[in-house]
């Protein structure tokens, strides 16, 4: 499926490389994978791809991370034992960037299917409680399949919409919001078939709502992650800067060693954001051969 021309028009004026970036998202994204800490570790999963004789790369910016150009990684024992998580790279980062303090009361605001969720539970060490929420009853069914498989023990499942979530205190959240999925193109490229300005509009406005919810429900001098697999201005740094005028929320820069992000930008169709966006993160497919991500964390 070829790039819209609207696509191309509304990216190629933020984008650091043009060029490059179009080329990369009409590439096959590669193969990845999370090992499952909880029943696994590193070590055991590539001395076991050895014998398989699969080859590895393992990430210098999450060692439990790895990329293989084996199409068919997914067929592999591990993975039907729940040691090994099929996720592409960039899902991985936002447990990664609040996981030195998660706390013991956490909450994955939009957790469906599972792939933020087991990650966070391994990284708590199946300790504490993590809820799981998720509107859609029909996508909790994957949901709870991925918990027992990764052997999540300290996971509640509960099935609302975020914006009427009973009064909390979370010690921290992630908000991966639904979104436009711009940047998962390049796993699927029938994506541009149903692309359009109306539906990142649509998202936004959601996406707003739901933002201020997610911060209402962190306890006060505690961190969440909103992010998103979009492109769109609209839905990313509008969405924080929504929060900035409502809220008294701070941003912190967030930095990942050895995985290159880019700053938000401050300026989007005649339209100043607050100067503070520019510490969010923007992950353009090209720079780490990925797909493409936002991220922005923020202290209450």
């Amino acid at each position: 499926m070829p790039i819209p021309k609207p696509f191309r028009e509304r990216y190629a004026g933020i984008v650091d490389d043009p060029g490059l970036f179009f080329e990369t998202i009409e590439k096959l994204i590669p193969k990845s994978f999370r090992v499952n800490t909880i029943k696994s570790s590193s070590r055991e999963v590539r001395e076991n791809f050895e014998g398989y004789g699969i080859k590895l790369r393992q990430m210098p910016w999450y060692p439990d991370a790895f990329v293989s150009d084996e199409p068919n990684v997914g067929s592999v024992f591990e993975h039907f034992l729940g040691k090994i998580y099929l996720q592409e790279l960039v899902s991985m980062l936002p447990p990664l960037v609040l996981k030195n303090e998660l706390g013991d009361y956490v909450l994955d605001a939009c957790a469906a299917p599972g792939s933020k969720t087991t990650q966070i539970a391994a990284m708590m060490q199946n300790k504490g409680t993590l809820v799981a929420n998720d509107i859609s009853y029909s996508r909790i069914k994957a949901l709870k399949f991925n918990l027992e498989k990764a052997g999540a023990l300290n996971t509640v499942i509960t099935n609302q919409d975020l914006r009427f979530f009973p009064s909390s205190s979370f010690d921290s959240i992630i908000l991966d919001a639904p979104c436009s999925s711009e940047g998962t193109v390049r796993k699927n490229s029938k994506l541009f078939n149903i692309w359009s300005e109306k539906k990142i509009h649509g998202h936004s406005s959601l996406q707003k709502q739901l933002v201020l919810k997610a911060f209402d429900l962190l306890k006060s001098g505690s961190a969440m992650v909103y992010s998103t697999c979009t492109f769109a201005p609209e839905e990313n740094e509008s969405v924080i800067d929504h929060l900035l005028q409502k809220r008294e929320a701070k941003l912190e820069k967030i930095k990942i060693p050895d995985f290159r992000l880019s700053p938000g930008i401050t300026e989007w169709n005649g339209k100043e954001y607050d100067p503070e966006i520019e510490k969010v993160a923007r992950v353009w497919p090209h720079h780490n051969d990925t797909g493409g991500f936002f991220l922005a964390k923020v202290r209450k």
